[in-house]
């Protein structure tokens, strides 16, 4: 798997039920996954930035520290965000590899493309690029579940919502396969009788 975490540190996720529990769900992620795998960490608030190039896990350290080192604050550039990390997950894209951005956020966003369809657009028009986009949600009150659904669905990926460690355990634990993988969407069957 090549995975670009898509991390929202702006302002809205300062709480410990949204940055605290995403980068603890993400260290659970990353002492899940193969040898073979890499991890790249991109972040978003007013702006982005590339907080780790594609990194294999056999240096988990590395990713680790870069995990513990997000702090949230700023605006919420959602779009720029996604951006930046396809960007990043093409740089990683091999052949018969798993190539996936996974967006962990309250689904909030307020600067630059902030619409729904116009956030939906930028990953519409980067699904043909083979690298698959899925949700983990966090946070109460403000949490826009209907944007992270779309996201997903939109790029041919995942959506969760993570309200605590039981969540992400079973979520990037105890079911990773089935969360790294995505079934057929819309599938259609014809039967002919003869």
């Amino acid at each position: 798997a090549n995975l670009v975490f898509l991390v929202d540190v702006s302002g809205s996720m300062g709480s410990s039920d949204k940055l605290g529990l995403a980068k603890q769900s993400l260290k659970l992620l990353v002492e899940n996954l193969r040898p073979d795998d890499s991890v790249a960490i991109v972040t978003y608030a007013g702006s982005t930035r590339v907080v780790l190039p594609a990194t294999s896990i056999t240096d988990r350290g590395k990713i680790l520290k870069a995990l513990d080192r997000l702090s949230s604050g700023g605006g919420t550039s959602m779009g720029a965000g996604l951006d930046l990390a396809y960007a990043e997950a093409m740089k990683g894209q091999q052949r018969g590899a798993t190539s996936r951005v996974i967006v962990l956020s309250d689904g909030d966003a307020n600067v630059g493309t902030s619409d729904p369809k116009g956030i939906q657009g930028i990953v519409a028009s980067r699904v043909k690029q083979g690298i698959t986009v899925s949700t983990i949600g966090f946070g109460m009150g403000n949490y826009r579940d209907h944007l992270m659904e779309q996201l997903a669905d939109t790029g041919n990926g995942n959506s969760f919502y993570i309200d605590g460690l039981p969540a992400a355990q079973r979520i990037f634990g105890d079911q990773l396969a089935s969360t790294l993988e995505v079934a057929a969407k819309d599938v259609k069957l014809q039967v002919e009788f003869d």
